[in-house]
């Protein structure tokens, strides 16, 4: 399989009247204000988005098994461009790209019997539901976000100016949005009100289509001035991410903090330019939150200071992720893989089946960044995942034929890369949309074909 298809004008026309279907339904029956007050928890301690958590991480809350084998599989049907994310009470949640049927799936942790699923106009160049502390959903769709009930009742739609990228939770009462266009805006996580006014972090946009440059998003080009989710830290209500003017030479890393009060404010703190381009991969916050990190366009990991953006080091890796680092207890960041699920325009210059992608880990040392092992025969295809106790799980390329090669998931030592174990995973082909890992350690693959596998 190629890329992952790219809604048509008729799909989006549909997608818009069911957006407004939605918005006005919700607003009519589900957005009033409750007495639940703090009854909501923020985001969940588990694979809670697209990269893990706030932080943009990739981290596990749990370690995995030394050995873990397949435990289930499934296939939803359509193709898939997201990670599932998960509830740490027992749920995945998988979103696929579909013109009809379901396209959000909840599925049971242990099993894989599907618990619910809905038809909703989801949208987005990484498409993963943002899970809170009870199981409730907060879904990128075509204009706006949805939030769904943990039983799959819908709730409210938040309208927003393009498609959302980043979807975070800053507490249990504030949702941070960000959208491709660069429109930030907090709001109510209980009613989707507005809890701040709109900061355009990228200058405004006149684009009439919500959708207007989303295929530059895989590729951080200028068409889509904030490609990837921000990285967030929750205790300060700063956020991270990279926004590029479309009418500017070059991009840049910008931080923007949400003060909460009876009118919240989004302002920003500090920008600083990015002369060596980068890439659509998300920012990463650092364990101790003094530093970000992110991929420049010739690939090169770089890192900042979070306190007013000044350059701290870059390391060579010697390629170009489309996917975040994971980023392991000890500071150690492991790079990503590169996937074809990311449609990028007619000029892309991936192969059908991109590579090559090693595994390749890099640390700070006496300030600066060092490469500490490499694994150049590993063909990583998407994001690893790196677990609390310092293994990390890859998707890679394997065996099968010439025309259909497989898939293997290798479970690696983060101090040398070696593979404690390796998983071959049965009839599964083509590219690999994510990679994640729940709260009690069971790895879920998603392939771009919408197959589901779980290992434990």
């Amino acid at each position: 399989m190629g890329s992952a298809p790219t809604p048509s004008t008729a799909a989006r026309a549909a997608r818009a009247l069911l957006v407004g279907a939605i918005s006005v339904g919700l607003a009519a029956g589900c957005a009033s204000s409750t007495g639940s007050g703090d009854a909501r928890l923020g985001q969940a301690a588990s694979w809670s988005s697209v990269t893990g958590g706030p932080p943009n991480s990739g981290r596990a809350h749990a370690a995995v098994s030394d050995s873990p084998e397949l435990v289930w599989s499934r296939t939803l049907g359509a193709p898939a461009t997201g990670v599932a994310s998960s509830d740490g009470i027992g749920t995945f949640f998988q979103a696929t790209v579909s013109d009809r049927g379901c396209n959000l799936f909840a599925l049971t942790a242990d099993d894989g019997r599907k618990r619910w699923c809905l038809r909703l106009p989801t949208d987005g160049p990484r498409i993963t539901t943002t899970v809170d502390g009870r199981g409730s959903l907060f879904v990128p769709m075509y204009g706006g976000v949805g939030a769904v009930a943990a039983e799959g009742e819908n709730r409210w739609f938040a309208e927003t100016r393009g498609i959302p990228t980043t979807v975070t939770l800053l507490d249990n009462r504030h949702l941070l949005l960000i959208s491709h266009l660069g429109i930030a805006r907090v709001v109510n996580t209980q009613t989707g009100l507005d809890a701040s006014s709109e900061l355009p972090v990228a200058g405004e946009m006149a684009a009439s289509d919500p959708a207007f440059g989303l295929p530059w998003c895989g590729s951080g080009e200028r068409g889509c001035p904030a490609p990837g989710p921000a990285a967030v830290d929750t205790e300060t209500g700063t956020a991270y991410l990279t926004a590029w003017n479309p009418g500017e030479p070059a991009p840049e890393l910008v931080a923007v903090r949400f003060t909460a009060g009876e009118t919240g404010r989004l302002e920003v703190l500090w920008r600083v330019g990015l002369p060596g381009g980068r890439l659509g991969v998300p920012v990463v916050l650092s364990n101790d939150r003094s530093r970000v990190h992110l991929h420049a366009r010739d690939g090169s990991l770089s890192s900042f200071s979070t306190a007013d953006g000044s350059p701290l080091w870059s390391a060579p890796v010697g390629y170009r992720p489309d996917t975040p680092p994971a980023l392991l207890p000890d500071g150690t960041l492991v790079t990503g893989g590169r996937t074809t699920t990311v449609w990028r325009g007619p000029d892309d210059d991936h192969a059908a089946d991109a590579g090559p992608a090693p595994v390749v880990a890099v640390r700070e040392e006496d300030g600066r960044g060092r490469e500490v092992w490499r694994r150049d025969d590993l063909r990583q295809l998407t994001n690893p995942a790196a677990t609390g106790d310092g293994r990390v799980v890859v998707a890679v390329r394997s065996g099968g034929t010439d025309d259909e090669p497989g898939i293997s998931v290798h479970l690696l030592d983060g101090t040398d890369g070696r593979t404690v174990h390796e998983i071959a995973v049965p009839a599964a082909t083509g590219p690999v949309s994510g990679l994640s890992v729940d709260s009690d350690g069971r790895i879920a693959l998603t392939t771009a074909m919408g197959a589901v596998y779980v290992f434990e």
